[in-house]
């Protein structure tokens, strides 16, 4: 890893995006001809070919409030002052700066602000002018000496031209800088789901002590997933903000439709998944979708009910009623646990990360074979099971061991795994995890049989 941070600064649609993805090898940062798309920091790795890497960070364009453009599909975006807080954050933390240009717009007055803003940060600063699609356009950078420099570099971020080049001379740049972030240290992935405006985003920066992302009350604020890096207890994690998931009739934009696609895929990539419901409307059918997509995918979950401070006339069995509600709702998932919290008045906020801690440490604990064996024999003495379909008339279940990896999984061997019925797989995966101590993760049981298994995940 090569020390330090590269930003992408410049005006609204420029292909900062763009660029970002080219040089990530991703497409985290969403592209499209709307100007504003990008509202908060995104971080990525440039990978080089002999295995070093550096950190970029896409950011948010530069306009005013009184000359925000209005696109056919795009309404006033208000918070266009704040967005480019969030870019000055990012030119703050940065080593090198990627000053983009169009050089199909020409120079801009907002070139000119952007540019004296780099000047009173004095952090270095590398300009680059896209949309040059062939040496003959190559004129068009003299436009831009107006703003005090010659040093530019063309680049045609759309087809890739010019962004070889570009890596090496940003790795010559950052050769011999200090590392000025953590943001480079892996650690537990937690994933901030939820449906728009329950309150993700000022989770976040209450965790974080700082506003990380764009918060407002305009539903759908955040649009990509924002990978934020912090230590707790000397622990790294890394908290992904995302954007809100709403059912799928009312996706009606390309932008929204491919925010989903990201929240979706925050899932996948986390370990935890913490899921953000608003105290007053409840559980709904989209979060409970939510809820079985994380399971189904092995992750451990933690409601987190904000807005505790709005329900009225709470009482001593208000939050245990709330408790009991949620889990008729669950169902086989009634084991998830729930946390209340008011990030309007920062209550129990701060013990979301002692819950976290709770739930990493039953997703990768460890339970030895006796130990095991023991349990299920407890369990089949207790209860002897159910059979469908079958002659077997003394079935057996032994040598039970806890496979590796996540979530929590335990192999047992029988004779009779096609014939268990599943209410008992059910009772099975119940008592394990009660009496193993994974009573709020999901746990998998497989019953392995001589031909074939059965695989259940509750």
């Amino acid at each position: 890893m090569i020390s330090g941070l590269v930003a992408i600064v410049g005006r609204p649609n420029v292909g900062k995006s763009t660029l970002f993805n080219l040089l990530t090898r991703t497409r985290t940062a969403i592209v499209s001809p709307q100007p504003g798309v990008t509202r908060d920091r995104l971080y990525g790795k440039v990978p080089y070919d002999d295995g070093e890497s550096i950190i970029l960070i896409d950011t948010g364009g530069f306009e005013k409030k009184a000359e925000m453009v209005r696109h056919e599909t795009l309404d006033f975006h208000p918070y266009a002052e704040r967005v480019w807080e969030q870019t000055k954050l990012a030119v703050a933390e940065s080593d090198l700066i990627l000053f983009l240009l169009d050089a199909k717009v020409g120079l801009h007055p907002h070139d000119r602000e952007i540019m004296q803003f780099l000047r009173q940060s004095k952090k270095r600063v590398r300009f680059l002018v896209n949309k040059v699609d062939s040496p003959k356009d190559e004129y068009l950078l003299w436009e831009f000496t107006k703003l005090g420099t010659s040093e530019f570099h063309p680049i045609c971020a759309a087809h890739g031209q010019g962004v070889g080049e570009l890596k090496e001379l940003i790795r010559q740049d950052m050769a011999g800088l200090t590392e000025t972030s953590a943001i480079v240290q892996d650690g537990t992935k937690l994933a901030l789901i939820g449906r728009p405006n329950v309150g993700k985003s000022s989770i976040l920066n209450r965790l974080l002590g700082e506003d990380r992302s764009l918060v407002t009350p305009v539903a759908g604020t955040t649009r990509d997933s924002i990978h934020t890096h912090l230590k707790f207890k000397d622990q790294p994690y890394v908290l992904i903000d995302t954007a809100g998931i709403r059912r799928k009739s009312r996706i009606s934009e390309f932008i929204e439709e491919q925010s989903v696609i990201r929240s979706l895929s925050a899932i996948q990539k986390a370990d935890i998944v913490l899921l953000v419901i608003d105290a007053i409307e409840g559980l709904t059918d989209q979060d409970a979708k939510l809820i079985n997509l994380a399971v189904e995918r092995g992750k451990a979950v933690l409601i987190v009910v904000n807005k505790w401070d709005l329900v009225p006339e709470k009482d001593s069995n208000t939050q245990r009623d709330y408790e009991a509600n949620l889990e008729k709702q669950l169902g086989d998932h009634s084991y998830i646990p729930a946390h209340f919290i008011s990030c309007l008045t920062n209550q129990r906020v701060h013990k979301i990360m002692d819950r976290v801690v709770e739930l990493v440490q039953q997703m990768t604990k460890r339970v030895e074979k006796p130990e095991l064996n023991l349990v299920l024999e407890q369990i089949i003495s207790t209860h002897p099971p159910h059979l469908k379909g079958t002659n077997i008339l003394d079935p057996r279940f032994h040598n039970a061991i806890q496979a590796y990896g996540t979530p929590p999984t335990i192999v047992v061997h029988c004779n009779c795994a096609r014939a268990v019925i599943s209410s008992y797989r059910r009772y099975m995966v119940h008592r394990l995890r009660r009496d193993l101590g994974f009573e709020k993760v999901p746990l998998r049981l497989i019953l392995k049989g001589r031909r074939r298994e059965v695989s259940d995940l509750l």
